[in-house]
């Protein structure tokens, strides 16, 4: 469906934002931001303990490659010192990591729902967001 897709997040004191990509064919658009934001709303009907492993797993690989980088380091830590006043350390990040659950995770997104989407596409047509989606 895609030749390319990211998502990203920006957190902030008082909010946060998820930005996903999506790169696709003209003809393939619509399909592809009815797919997307479906799968951001049906997140809260739940994951799999091997989902969340996969995402534990890669959280902490890119924890220890994010140590090879200094300007990674410093945004770490620029990072840490604007929401929290103070820098985490490895150890204090890998067990947040650690300790996530299936039901953790589910009472955030219940409480946190996806929602107030912002739309931005580029292409030949005008899409379409679902009402129950806007």
């Amino acid at each position: 469906m895609c030749y390319s897709v990211h998502a990203s997040l920006n957190g902030f004191k008082d909010q946060g934002r998820v930005l996903c990509y999506a790169g696709t064919t003209n003809e393939r658009a619509q399909e592809t931001l009815d797919v997307t934001l479906r799968e951001l709303v049906r997140v809260a009907e739940g994951i799999g303990e091997d989902e969340l492993d996969r995402c534990k797993a890669r959280a902490k690989s890119s924890l220890i490659m994010a140590q090879e980088s200094s300007s990674s380091r410093a945004t770490s830590i620029t990072r840490d010192w604007y929401h929290l006043g103070r820098v985490t350390t490895l150890d204090e990040v890998r067990q947040q990591i650690e300790s996530l659950t299936v039901a953790s995770v589910l009472d955030h997104v219940h409480k946190y729902p996806a929602r107030n989407f912002t739309v931005l596409t580029l292409g030949p047509k005008a899409l379409e967001v679902s009402r129950d989606l806007s």
